[in-house]
This record gives structure tokens, C-alpha cells and sequence, in this order.
């Protein structure tokens, strides 16, 4: 019995003597929370703007280049590692790292990136030790997240498209680490990484009034914009050349410098979508590449300050065929002219996308988003038609050069271009099946022209296709021997939609007004 006492005792005291000598879980091997996650995002307007923010909250430089980034899906059944961050330098106390989704926005600035999606309903994500998977700095999991997730405590909110989780801060800005996720964290409104260091000691500043965006920053032009560096913050004033939802995206817009034309694109804070063409805005924001264009992430509310008359569309000979060749025209307000390739696609959102052929000079996407979709003419977008279509030019997150798109604001039949169709078969009285189910008809309202003598199926749309009614007058392009025009009916002032900022009678789409009778 004596020989079993001394033996039990010596494994015990080997036990105790382990035990003393392993740090426990959620334990930074050289220094107890030196590093925490600061900042989860799970996605934007891209699933892929995905993004994890790591800071130091050592005395002194934390070396972080043991560590991983692991992330757990929601029942704690499947875990994968994010990233790597060999290679990375110590977190001074304030400083910070991004480790993001290579296909969303914020992959440019990056430390390390992944490429599978994290869910926003939830999941959690640990800082740990490569060598010692046990030994984790921070862990954060949120929404549904079973405990077996990981993560420390309750799990922080939900996110969605439009809030992220990020760690609060107490007295002079230190952060808040207790050890359980729903304490620690609150939903915020999604916005850009901010990557700035943070200066240990720095009071928290007393409570003010929201800034407007002039206030502290210049405002800039787009054409000054282009020429600063990435995650910039700058206030930018500028006319909307295309209104929110134009581009096919509730909440982007594209503005212009009102001498130049120069443009940039701006990502709106969620619900500040009423603007229309030609309103002079003032924003304040961070400068990103989001899908390769570069985009102003507003974090003010556009403000209103004026109006003015957008530029003309600059007709552009199409570059011949290569990588990044239509990069002098990225949110310019441009007009090319072509033939429709193909039949058209659908897109996201109820957008439509179709290939025209340049003269000579390859193809371009042409993206025509929902409420200029429905203003265009039954069969305007036909194989085989030729068009001239007036837009602004935006990517398609291609990374070779090649993800062009020009997203339309009005679309024309081309009358300088009149290729062979079915159509040109029926006026010669050979009709074809089907000839007649592809000539645009008139919308009701539309201003229309007396047609010639005979029955030619093809004048009445193209004329219409002619017709422009701006300051005021009516005028006729490419079209010789008009001779009766007549206008809609508007015997009095129509009602204006929402958003739209007109006086007077305006046409049927409340977008312009009726030129004055004669």
C-alpha cells in the first residue's frame, strides 16, 4: 500500500507541476492581451468586403508573426485558418494590422488575405499561436455562434451589409477587453478600415456636434482626389454626373469636376440616396479601389449646396483592344456608338447587360440599370441594332485591366449605322416571321413625328429614337425633310416624383421639362 500511496503522489505532483507550467486558453504566450481583435466585418455592398483589424495593447512591441487568423463557422463543426501572419512586425501599443478578403475592396491594403467568405449571421474568428494551437490571444464570436464556435462569453450582435462589430473603448481610449464578446463589442455602421494608430493615454473627446464636411477639410475636386493615396480622408465637392441607382447600386453615384469633367465614385452612407444629375454635393469620406475604381466611402451625408449642368458626354474613338485601355475614361461621362453583339443578359438587381461592337476596335459592356431599362423602347437592345449609347464608365473588379463596363444613362438608335436586318426585309415587302416583334413601339407620352407616305415599319422608332427634347426646344438629329411635329398633350403641371427637383410642366418621366408650345 505504502509503494501505491508514493506512486500516486508522484503523479500527482507531475500533474501540478504541468498544470503550472501551460497557460491556460485565451492566453498570449508572451504577454497576457497584448493583441486584440479590434474590428470584424463580413461583408458590404460585395459579400467579399470582408475584413478583421488586429491591435497591439502591449507595453512594447508585440511580435505578432506567430500567429494565425482562425475562423469557425456558426455550430462549431468547421474550422479553417483566414491567414498566416508570418513575416508581419511587432504591434507597437495603438498600432494595427488588416487582414481582409482578397476579392473584396479592402484587399489593397491588407497584411494578409483569404478567399473564403465569413457568415454575418454568425461564426467567430481567434487570434492563436501557430505552434500552440491552445493558446489564443483573442477570440470573437457573434450572432448565432454556438458556444462550441468559440469565442469568449456571449457572442457580439449580428452584422449585415450595413453594420460591422467593433471593440468599445474606455477612458483615454483604451480598450475595453473583459472577456465576454457582447460586453466588448457594439454594432456600428459599416465603414472602411481605419488603420491610424492609436495613441495610448489620449482622453476621449468631449461630445460635440457632428461635423459637416467642410468643416476641418478642404473640399477638393475629383480631379485633385485622383491624384492622393489610398484610405485618404478628404472632403470632395463635385456635380452628380450619375444619380444612385443609375450605376445599378442603391447607394452609388458618380460626380464630376465642373471644369474638367474629371469624375470619381462615391459609396453613400445607407439611405442617403436622394440626389439627382446636376446636384453640387460636398462629402466627406476615405478613398478606397473598389472593384478597381476608385471609390470615395462617404462618411458624411452628401450635402446639397447648388446645381449645375452636367458635361456633355465626350464622344471617345474606342482604344484599340487591350489591358486597362479604357482607364482614362473611369467615371467619366462618355458616348460611343456600336452594334448590339448577342442577345442582351440579365444581371443583378434587374439590371441588363449587353456586348457592343465598336467600329473596328473590339467590344464594351454596356450595363442599362433598371429605371433606364424601363424608359427604353421594346427591342431597343436587339441583336444586330445599332446604337449610341451615352453613360459613365465603370469597372467589374477585373484585375487584368479588361473589367470595363459603361453603365448607360440614355441609349439611342444610331442613325448614322443601319445594318441589315430583318427589319430592312420587311420594307421591302419580303416580311419574315417574327420581323414585327422586335420594332420598338411608342410609349404613351412619347413625342412622335408624322411618318412618310407608305407603310415603312422602321421610320416611326428611329425618328423617335431622334428626338431631344433639353432647354427647353425640341430638336431633330440626323433626320432630313421633318416636317409635322407633335408633342404630348400637357395641359397642365404634372406631379413631380420624389427626388426629382423640376418646376413646371415636366415629361412623362418627370425628369425634364415640356418645351414651351408655339
Amino acid at each position: 500500500m505504502s509503494r501505491v500511496a508514493h506512486l500516486r503522489a508522484v503523479v500527482l505532483g507531475v500533474t501540478i507541476l504541468v498544470l503550472t507550467l501551460v497557460p491556460p486558453p485565451g492566453i498570449n504566450a508572451s504577454s497576457p492581451d497584448a493583441l486584440l481583435i479590434t474590428c470584424i466585418a463580413t461583408g458590404g455592398t460585395s459579400a467579399a468586403d470582408e475584413y478583421v483589424v488586429i491591435e497591439g495593447v502591449g507595453a512594447g512591441g508585440t511580435g505578432i508573426a506567430d500567429y494565425e487568423l482562425i475562423y469557425t463557422t456558426t455550430s462549431g463543426a468547421t474550422t479553417r485558418r483566414l491567414a498566416s501572419l508570418e513575416g508581419a512586425a511587432p504591434l507597437a501599443a495603438g498600432v494595427r494590422l488588416l487582414v481582409a478578403n482578397s476579392l473584396g475592396a479592402f484587399s489593397d491594403g491588407a497584411f494578409a488575405t483569404w478567399s473564403e467568405g465569413i457568415a454575418a449571421t454568425g461564426g467567430a474568428i481567434s487570434l492563436r499561436l501557430r505552434a500552440s494551437p491552445a493558446l489564443i490571444a483573442d477570440a470573437v464570436a457573434w450572432g448565432s455562434a454556438a458556444p462550441g464556435a468559440g469565442g469568449f462569453g456571449t457572442p457580439a450582435p449580428t452584422m449585415s451589409s450595413t453594420t460591422m462589430i467593433e471593440r468599445q473603448r474606455g477612458a483615454e481610449r483604451a480598450l475595453i477587453d473583459t472577456r465576454h464578446n457582447s460586453a466588448d463589442f457594439t454594432l456600428v455602421p459599416l465603414a472602411p478600415p481605419n488603420l491610424a494608430p492609436e495613441a495610448p493615454g489620449t482622453p476621449l473627446p468631449s461630445p460635440t456636434a457632428s461635423p459637416t464636411p467642410t468643416e476641418g477639410l478642404e473640399a477638393l475636386t475629383p480631379t485633385e482626389i485622383r491624384t492622393l493615396s489610398l484610405n485618404s480622408s478628404v472632403t470632395v465637392r463635385g456635380t452628380v454626373s450619375a444619380a444612385p441607382g443609375e450605376l445599378a447600386e442603391e447607394r452609388l453615384y458618380c460626380i464630376e469636376d465642373a471644369d474638367s469633367g474629371i469624375g470619381v465614385f462615391v459609396l453613400a452612407q445607407s439611405g442617403d440616396t436622394d440626389l439627382v444629375r446636376g446636384d453640387v454635393v460636398t462629402i466627406t469620406g476615405a478613398l478606397i479601389l473598389r472593384r478597381q475604381a476608385l471609390t470615395l466611402v462617404a462618411s458624411t451625408v452628401a450635402q446639397i449646396v447648388g446645381s449645375a449642368e452636367p458635361h456633355a458626354a465626350r464622344a471617345v474613338d474606342p482604344p484599340a483592344p487591350g489591358a486597362w485601355v479604357w482607364e482614362p475614361w473611369e467615371a467619366r461621362a462618355i458616348e460611343v456608338q456600336g452594334v448590339v453583339s448577342g442577345s442582351s443578359k440579365a444581371l443583378a438587381g434587374g439590371s441588363r447587360s449587353v456586348t457592343l461592337r465598336l467600329p473596328g476596335r473590339g467590344e464594351i459592356l454596356v450595363g442599362v440599370a433598371p429605371d433606364v431599362f424601363t424608359e427604353l423602347p421594346v427591342g431597343l437592345l436587339t441583336s444586330t441594332r445599332a446604337l449610341r449609347v451615352r453613360g459613365v464608365l465603370h469597372q467589374r473588379a477585373g484585375t487584368s485591366g479588361g473589367g470595363y463596363r459603361l453603365w448607360a444613362l440614355a441609349v439611342a438608335a444610331d442613325l448614322t449605322v443601319t445594318p441589315r436586318t430583318s427589319l430592312e426585309v420587311a420594307i421591302e415587302g419580303q416580311a419574315t416571321p417574327g420581323a414585327e416583334e422586335i420594332v420598338p413601339r411608342l410609349g404613351m407620352g412619347t413625342p412622335s413625328i408624322a411618318t412618310p407616305v407608305g407603310h415603312q415599319a422602321w421610320w416611326a422608332p428611329q425618328v423617335a429614337q431622334a428626338l431631344r427634347v433639353r432647354g427647353g426646344s425640341l430638336a431633330l438629329a440626323g433626320v432630313e425633310g421633318a416636317g409635322l411635329v407633335v408633342l404630348p398633350v400637357c395641359s397642365e403641371a404634372q406631379a413631380v416624383p420624389g427626388g426629382i427637383r423640376a418646376g413646371g410642366m415636366v415629361d412623362r418621366a418627370g425628369r425634364a421639362p415640356y418645351p414651351q408650345p408655339w
